[in-house]
């Protein structure tokens, strides 16, 4: 057999051998993540995210907001973009994603911010008020 061919058969069994292990290896990857274990740094992170989700502030017309830290669900302002309250709603509007495994499932959307983007093009988005603290 030429050199040619023993590095084409060693290739070949090689890539035959990842394909046959895919399953195996995703199951493999799986159960390592249900071992993993979270550290205390991250339960702190997770509890301070709920108590700024669940802390409720209260906005104005023409006031600056920003992000809370951990609760951008959105591409739209960036993290520390400040955004402009354009208007509070009396009736929040619950969205109408249907997915339950959503993060926009049932969103209760009560404010309307407005944000400068590309070429300082002024558009205005709706938003989850909780997500959000004076800039």
């Amino acid at each position: 057999m030429s050199e040619k061919q023993d590095i084409r058969k060693e290739l070949l069994g090689t890539l035959l051998q990842s394909l046959q292990g895919e399953d195996s290896l995703g199951e493999e990857k799986e159960s390592s993540r249900e071992k993993e274990s979270y550290g205390e740094e991250y339960i702190v992170q997770l509890k301070d995210a709920c108590n700024n989700f669940l802390k409720k502030e209260f906005f104005q017309v023409g006031q600056l907001v920003k992000w809370k830290e951990n609760l951008n669900n959105r591409k739209l302002p960036s993290k520390n973009q400040p955004a402009i309250v354009v208007a509070v709603l009396d009736e929040p509007i619950i969205s109408s994603e249907e997915e339950s495994g959503s993060p926009y499932f049932l969103e209760t959307l009560d404010i309307v911010l407005g944000v400068l983007v590309d070429n300082n093009t002024f558009l205005t988005f709706y938003y989850d008020s909780r997500r959000f603290e004076a800039y």
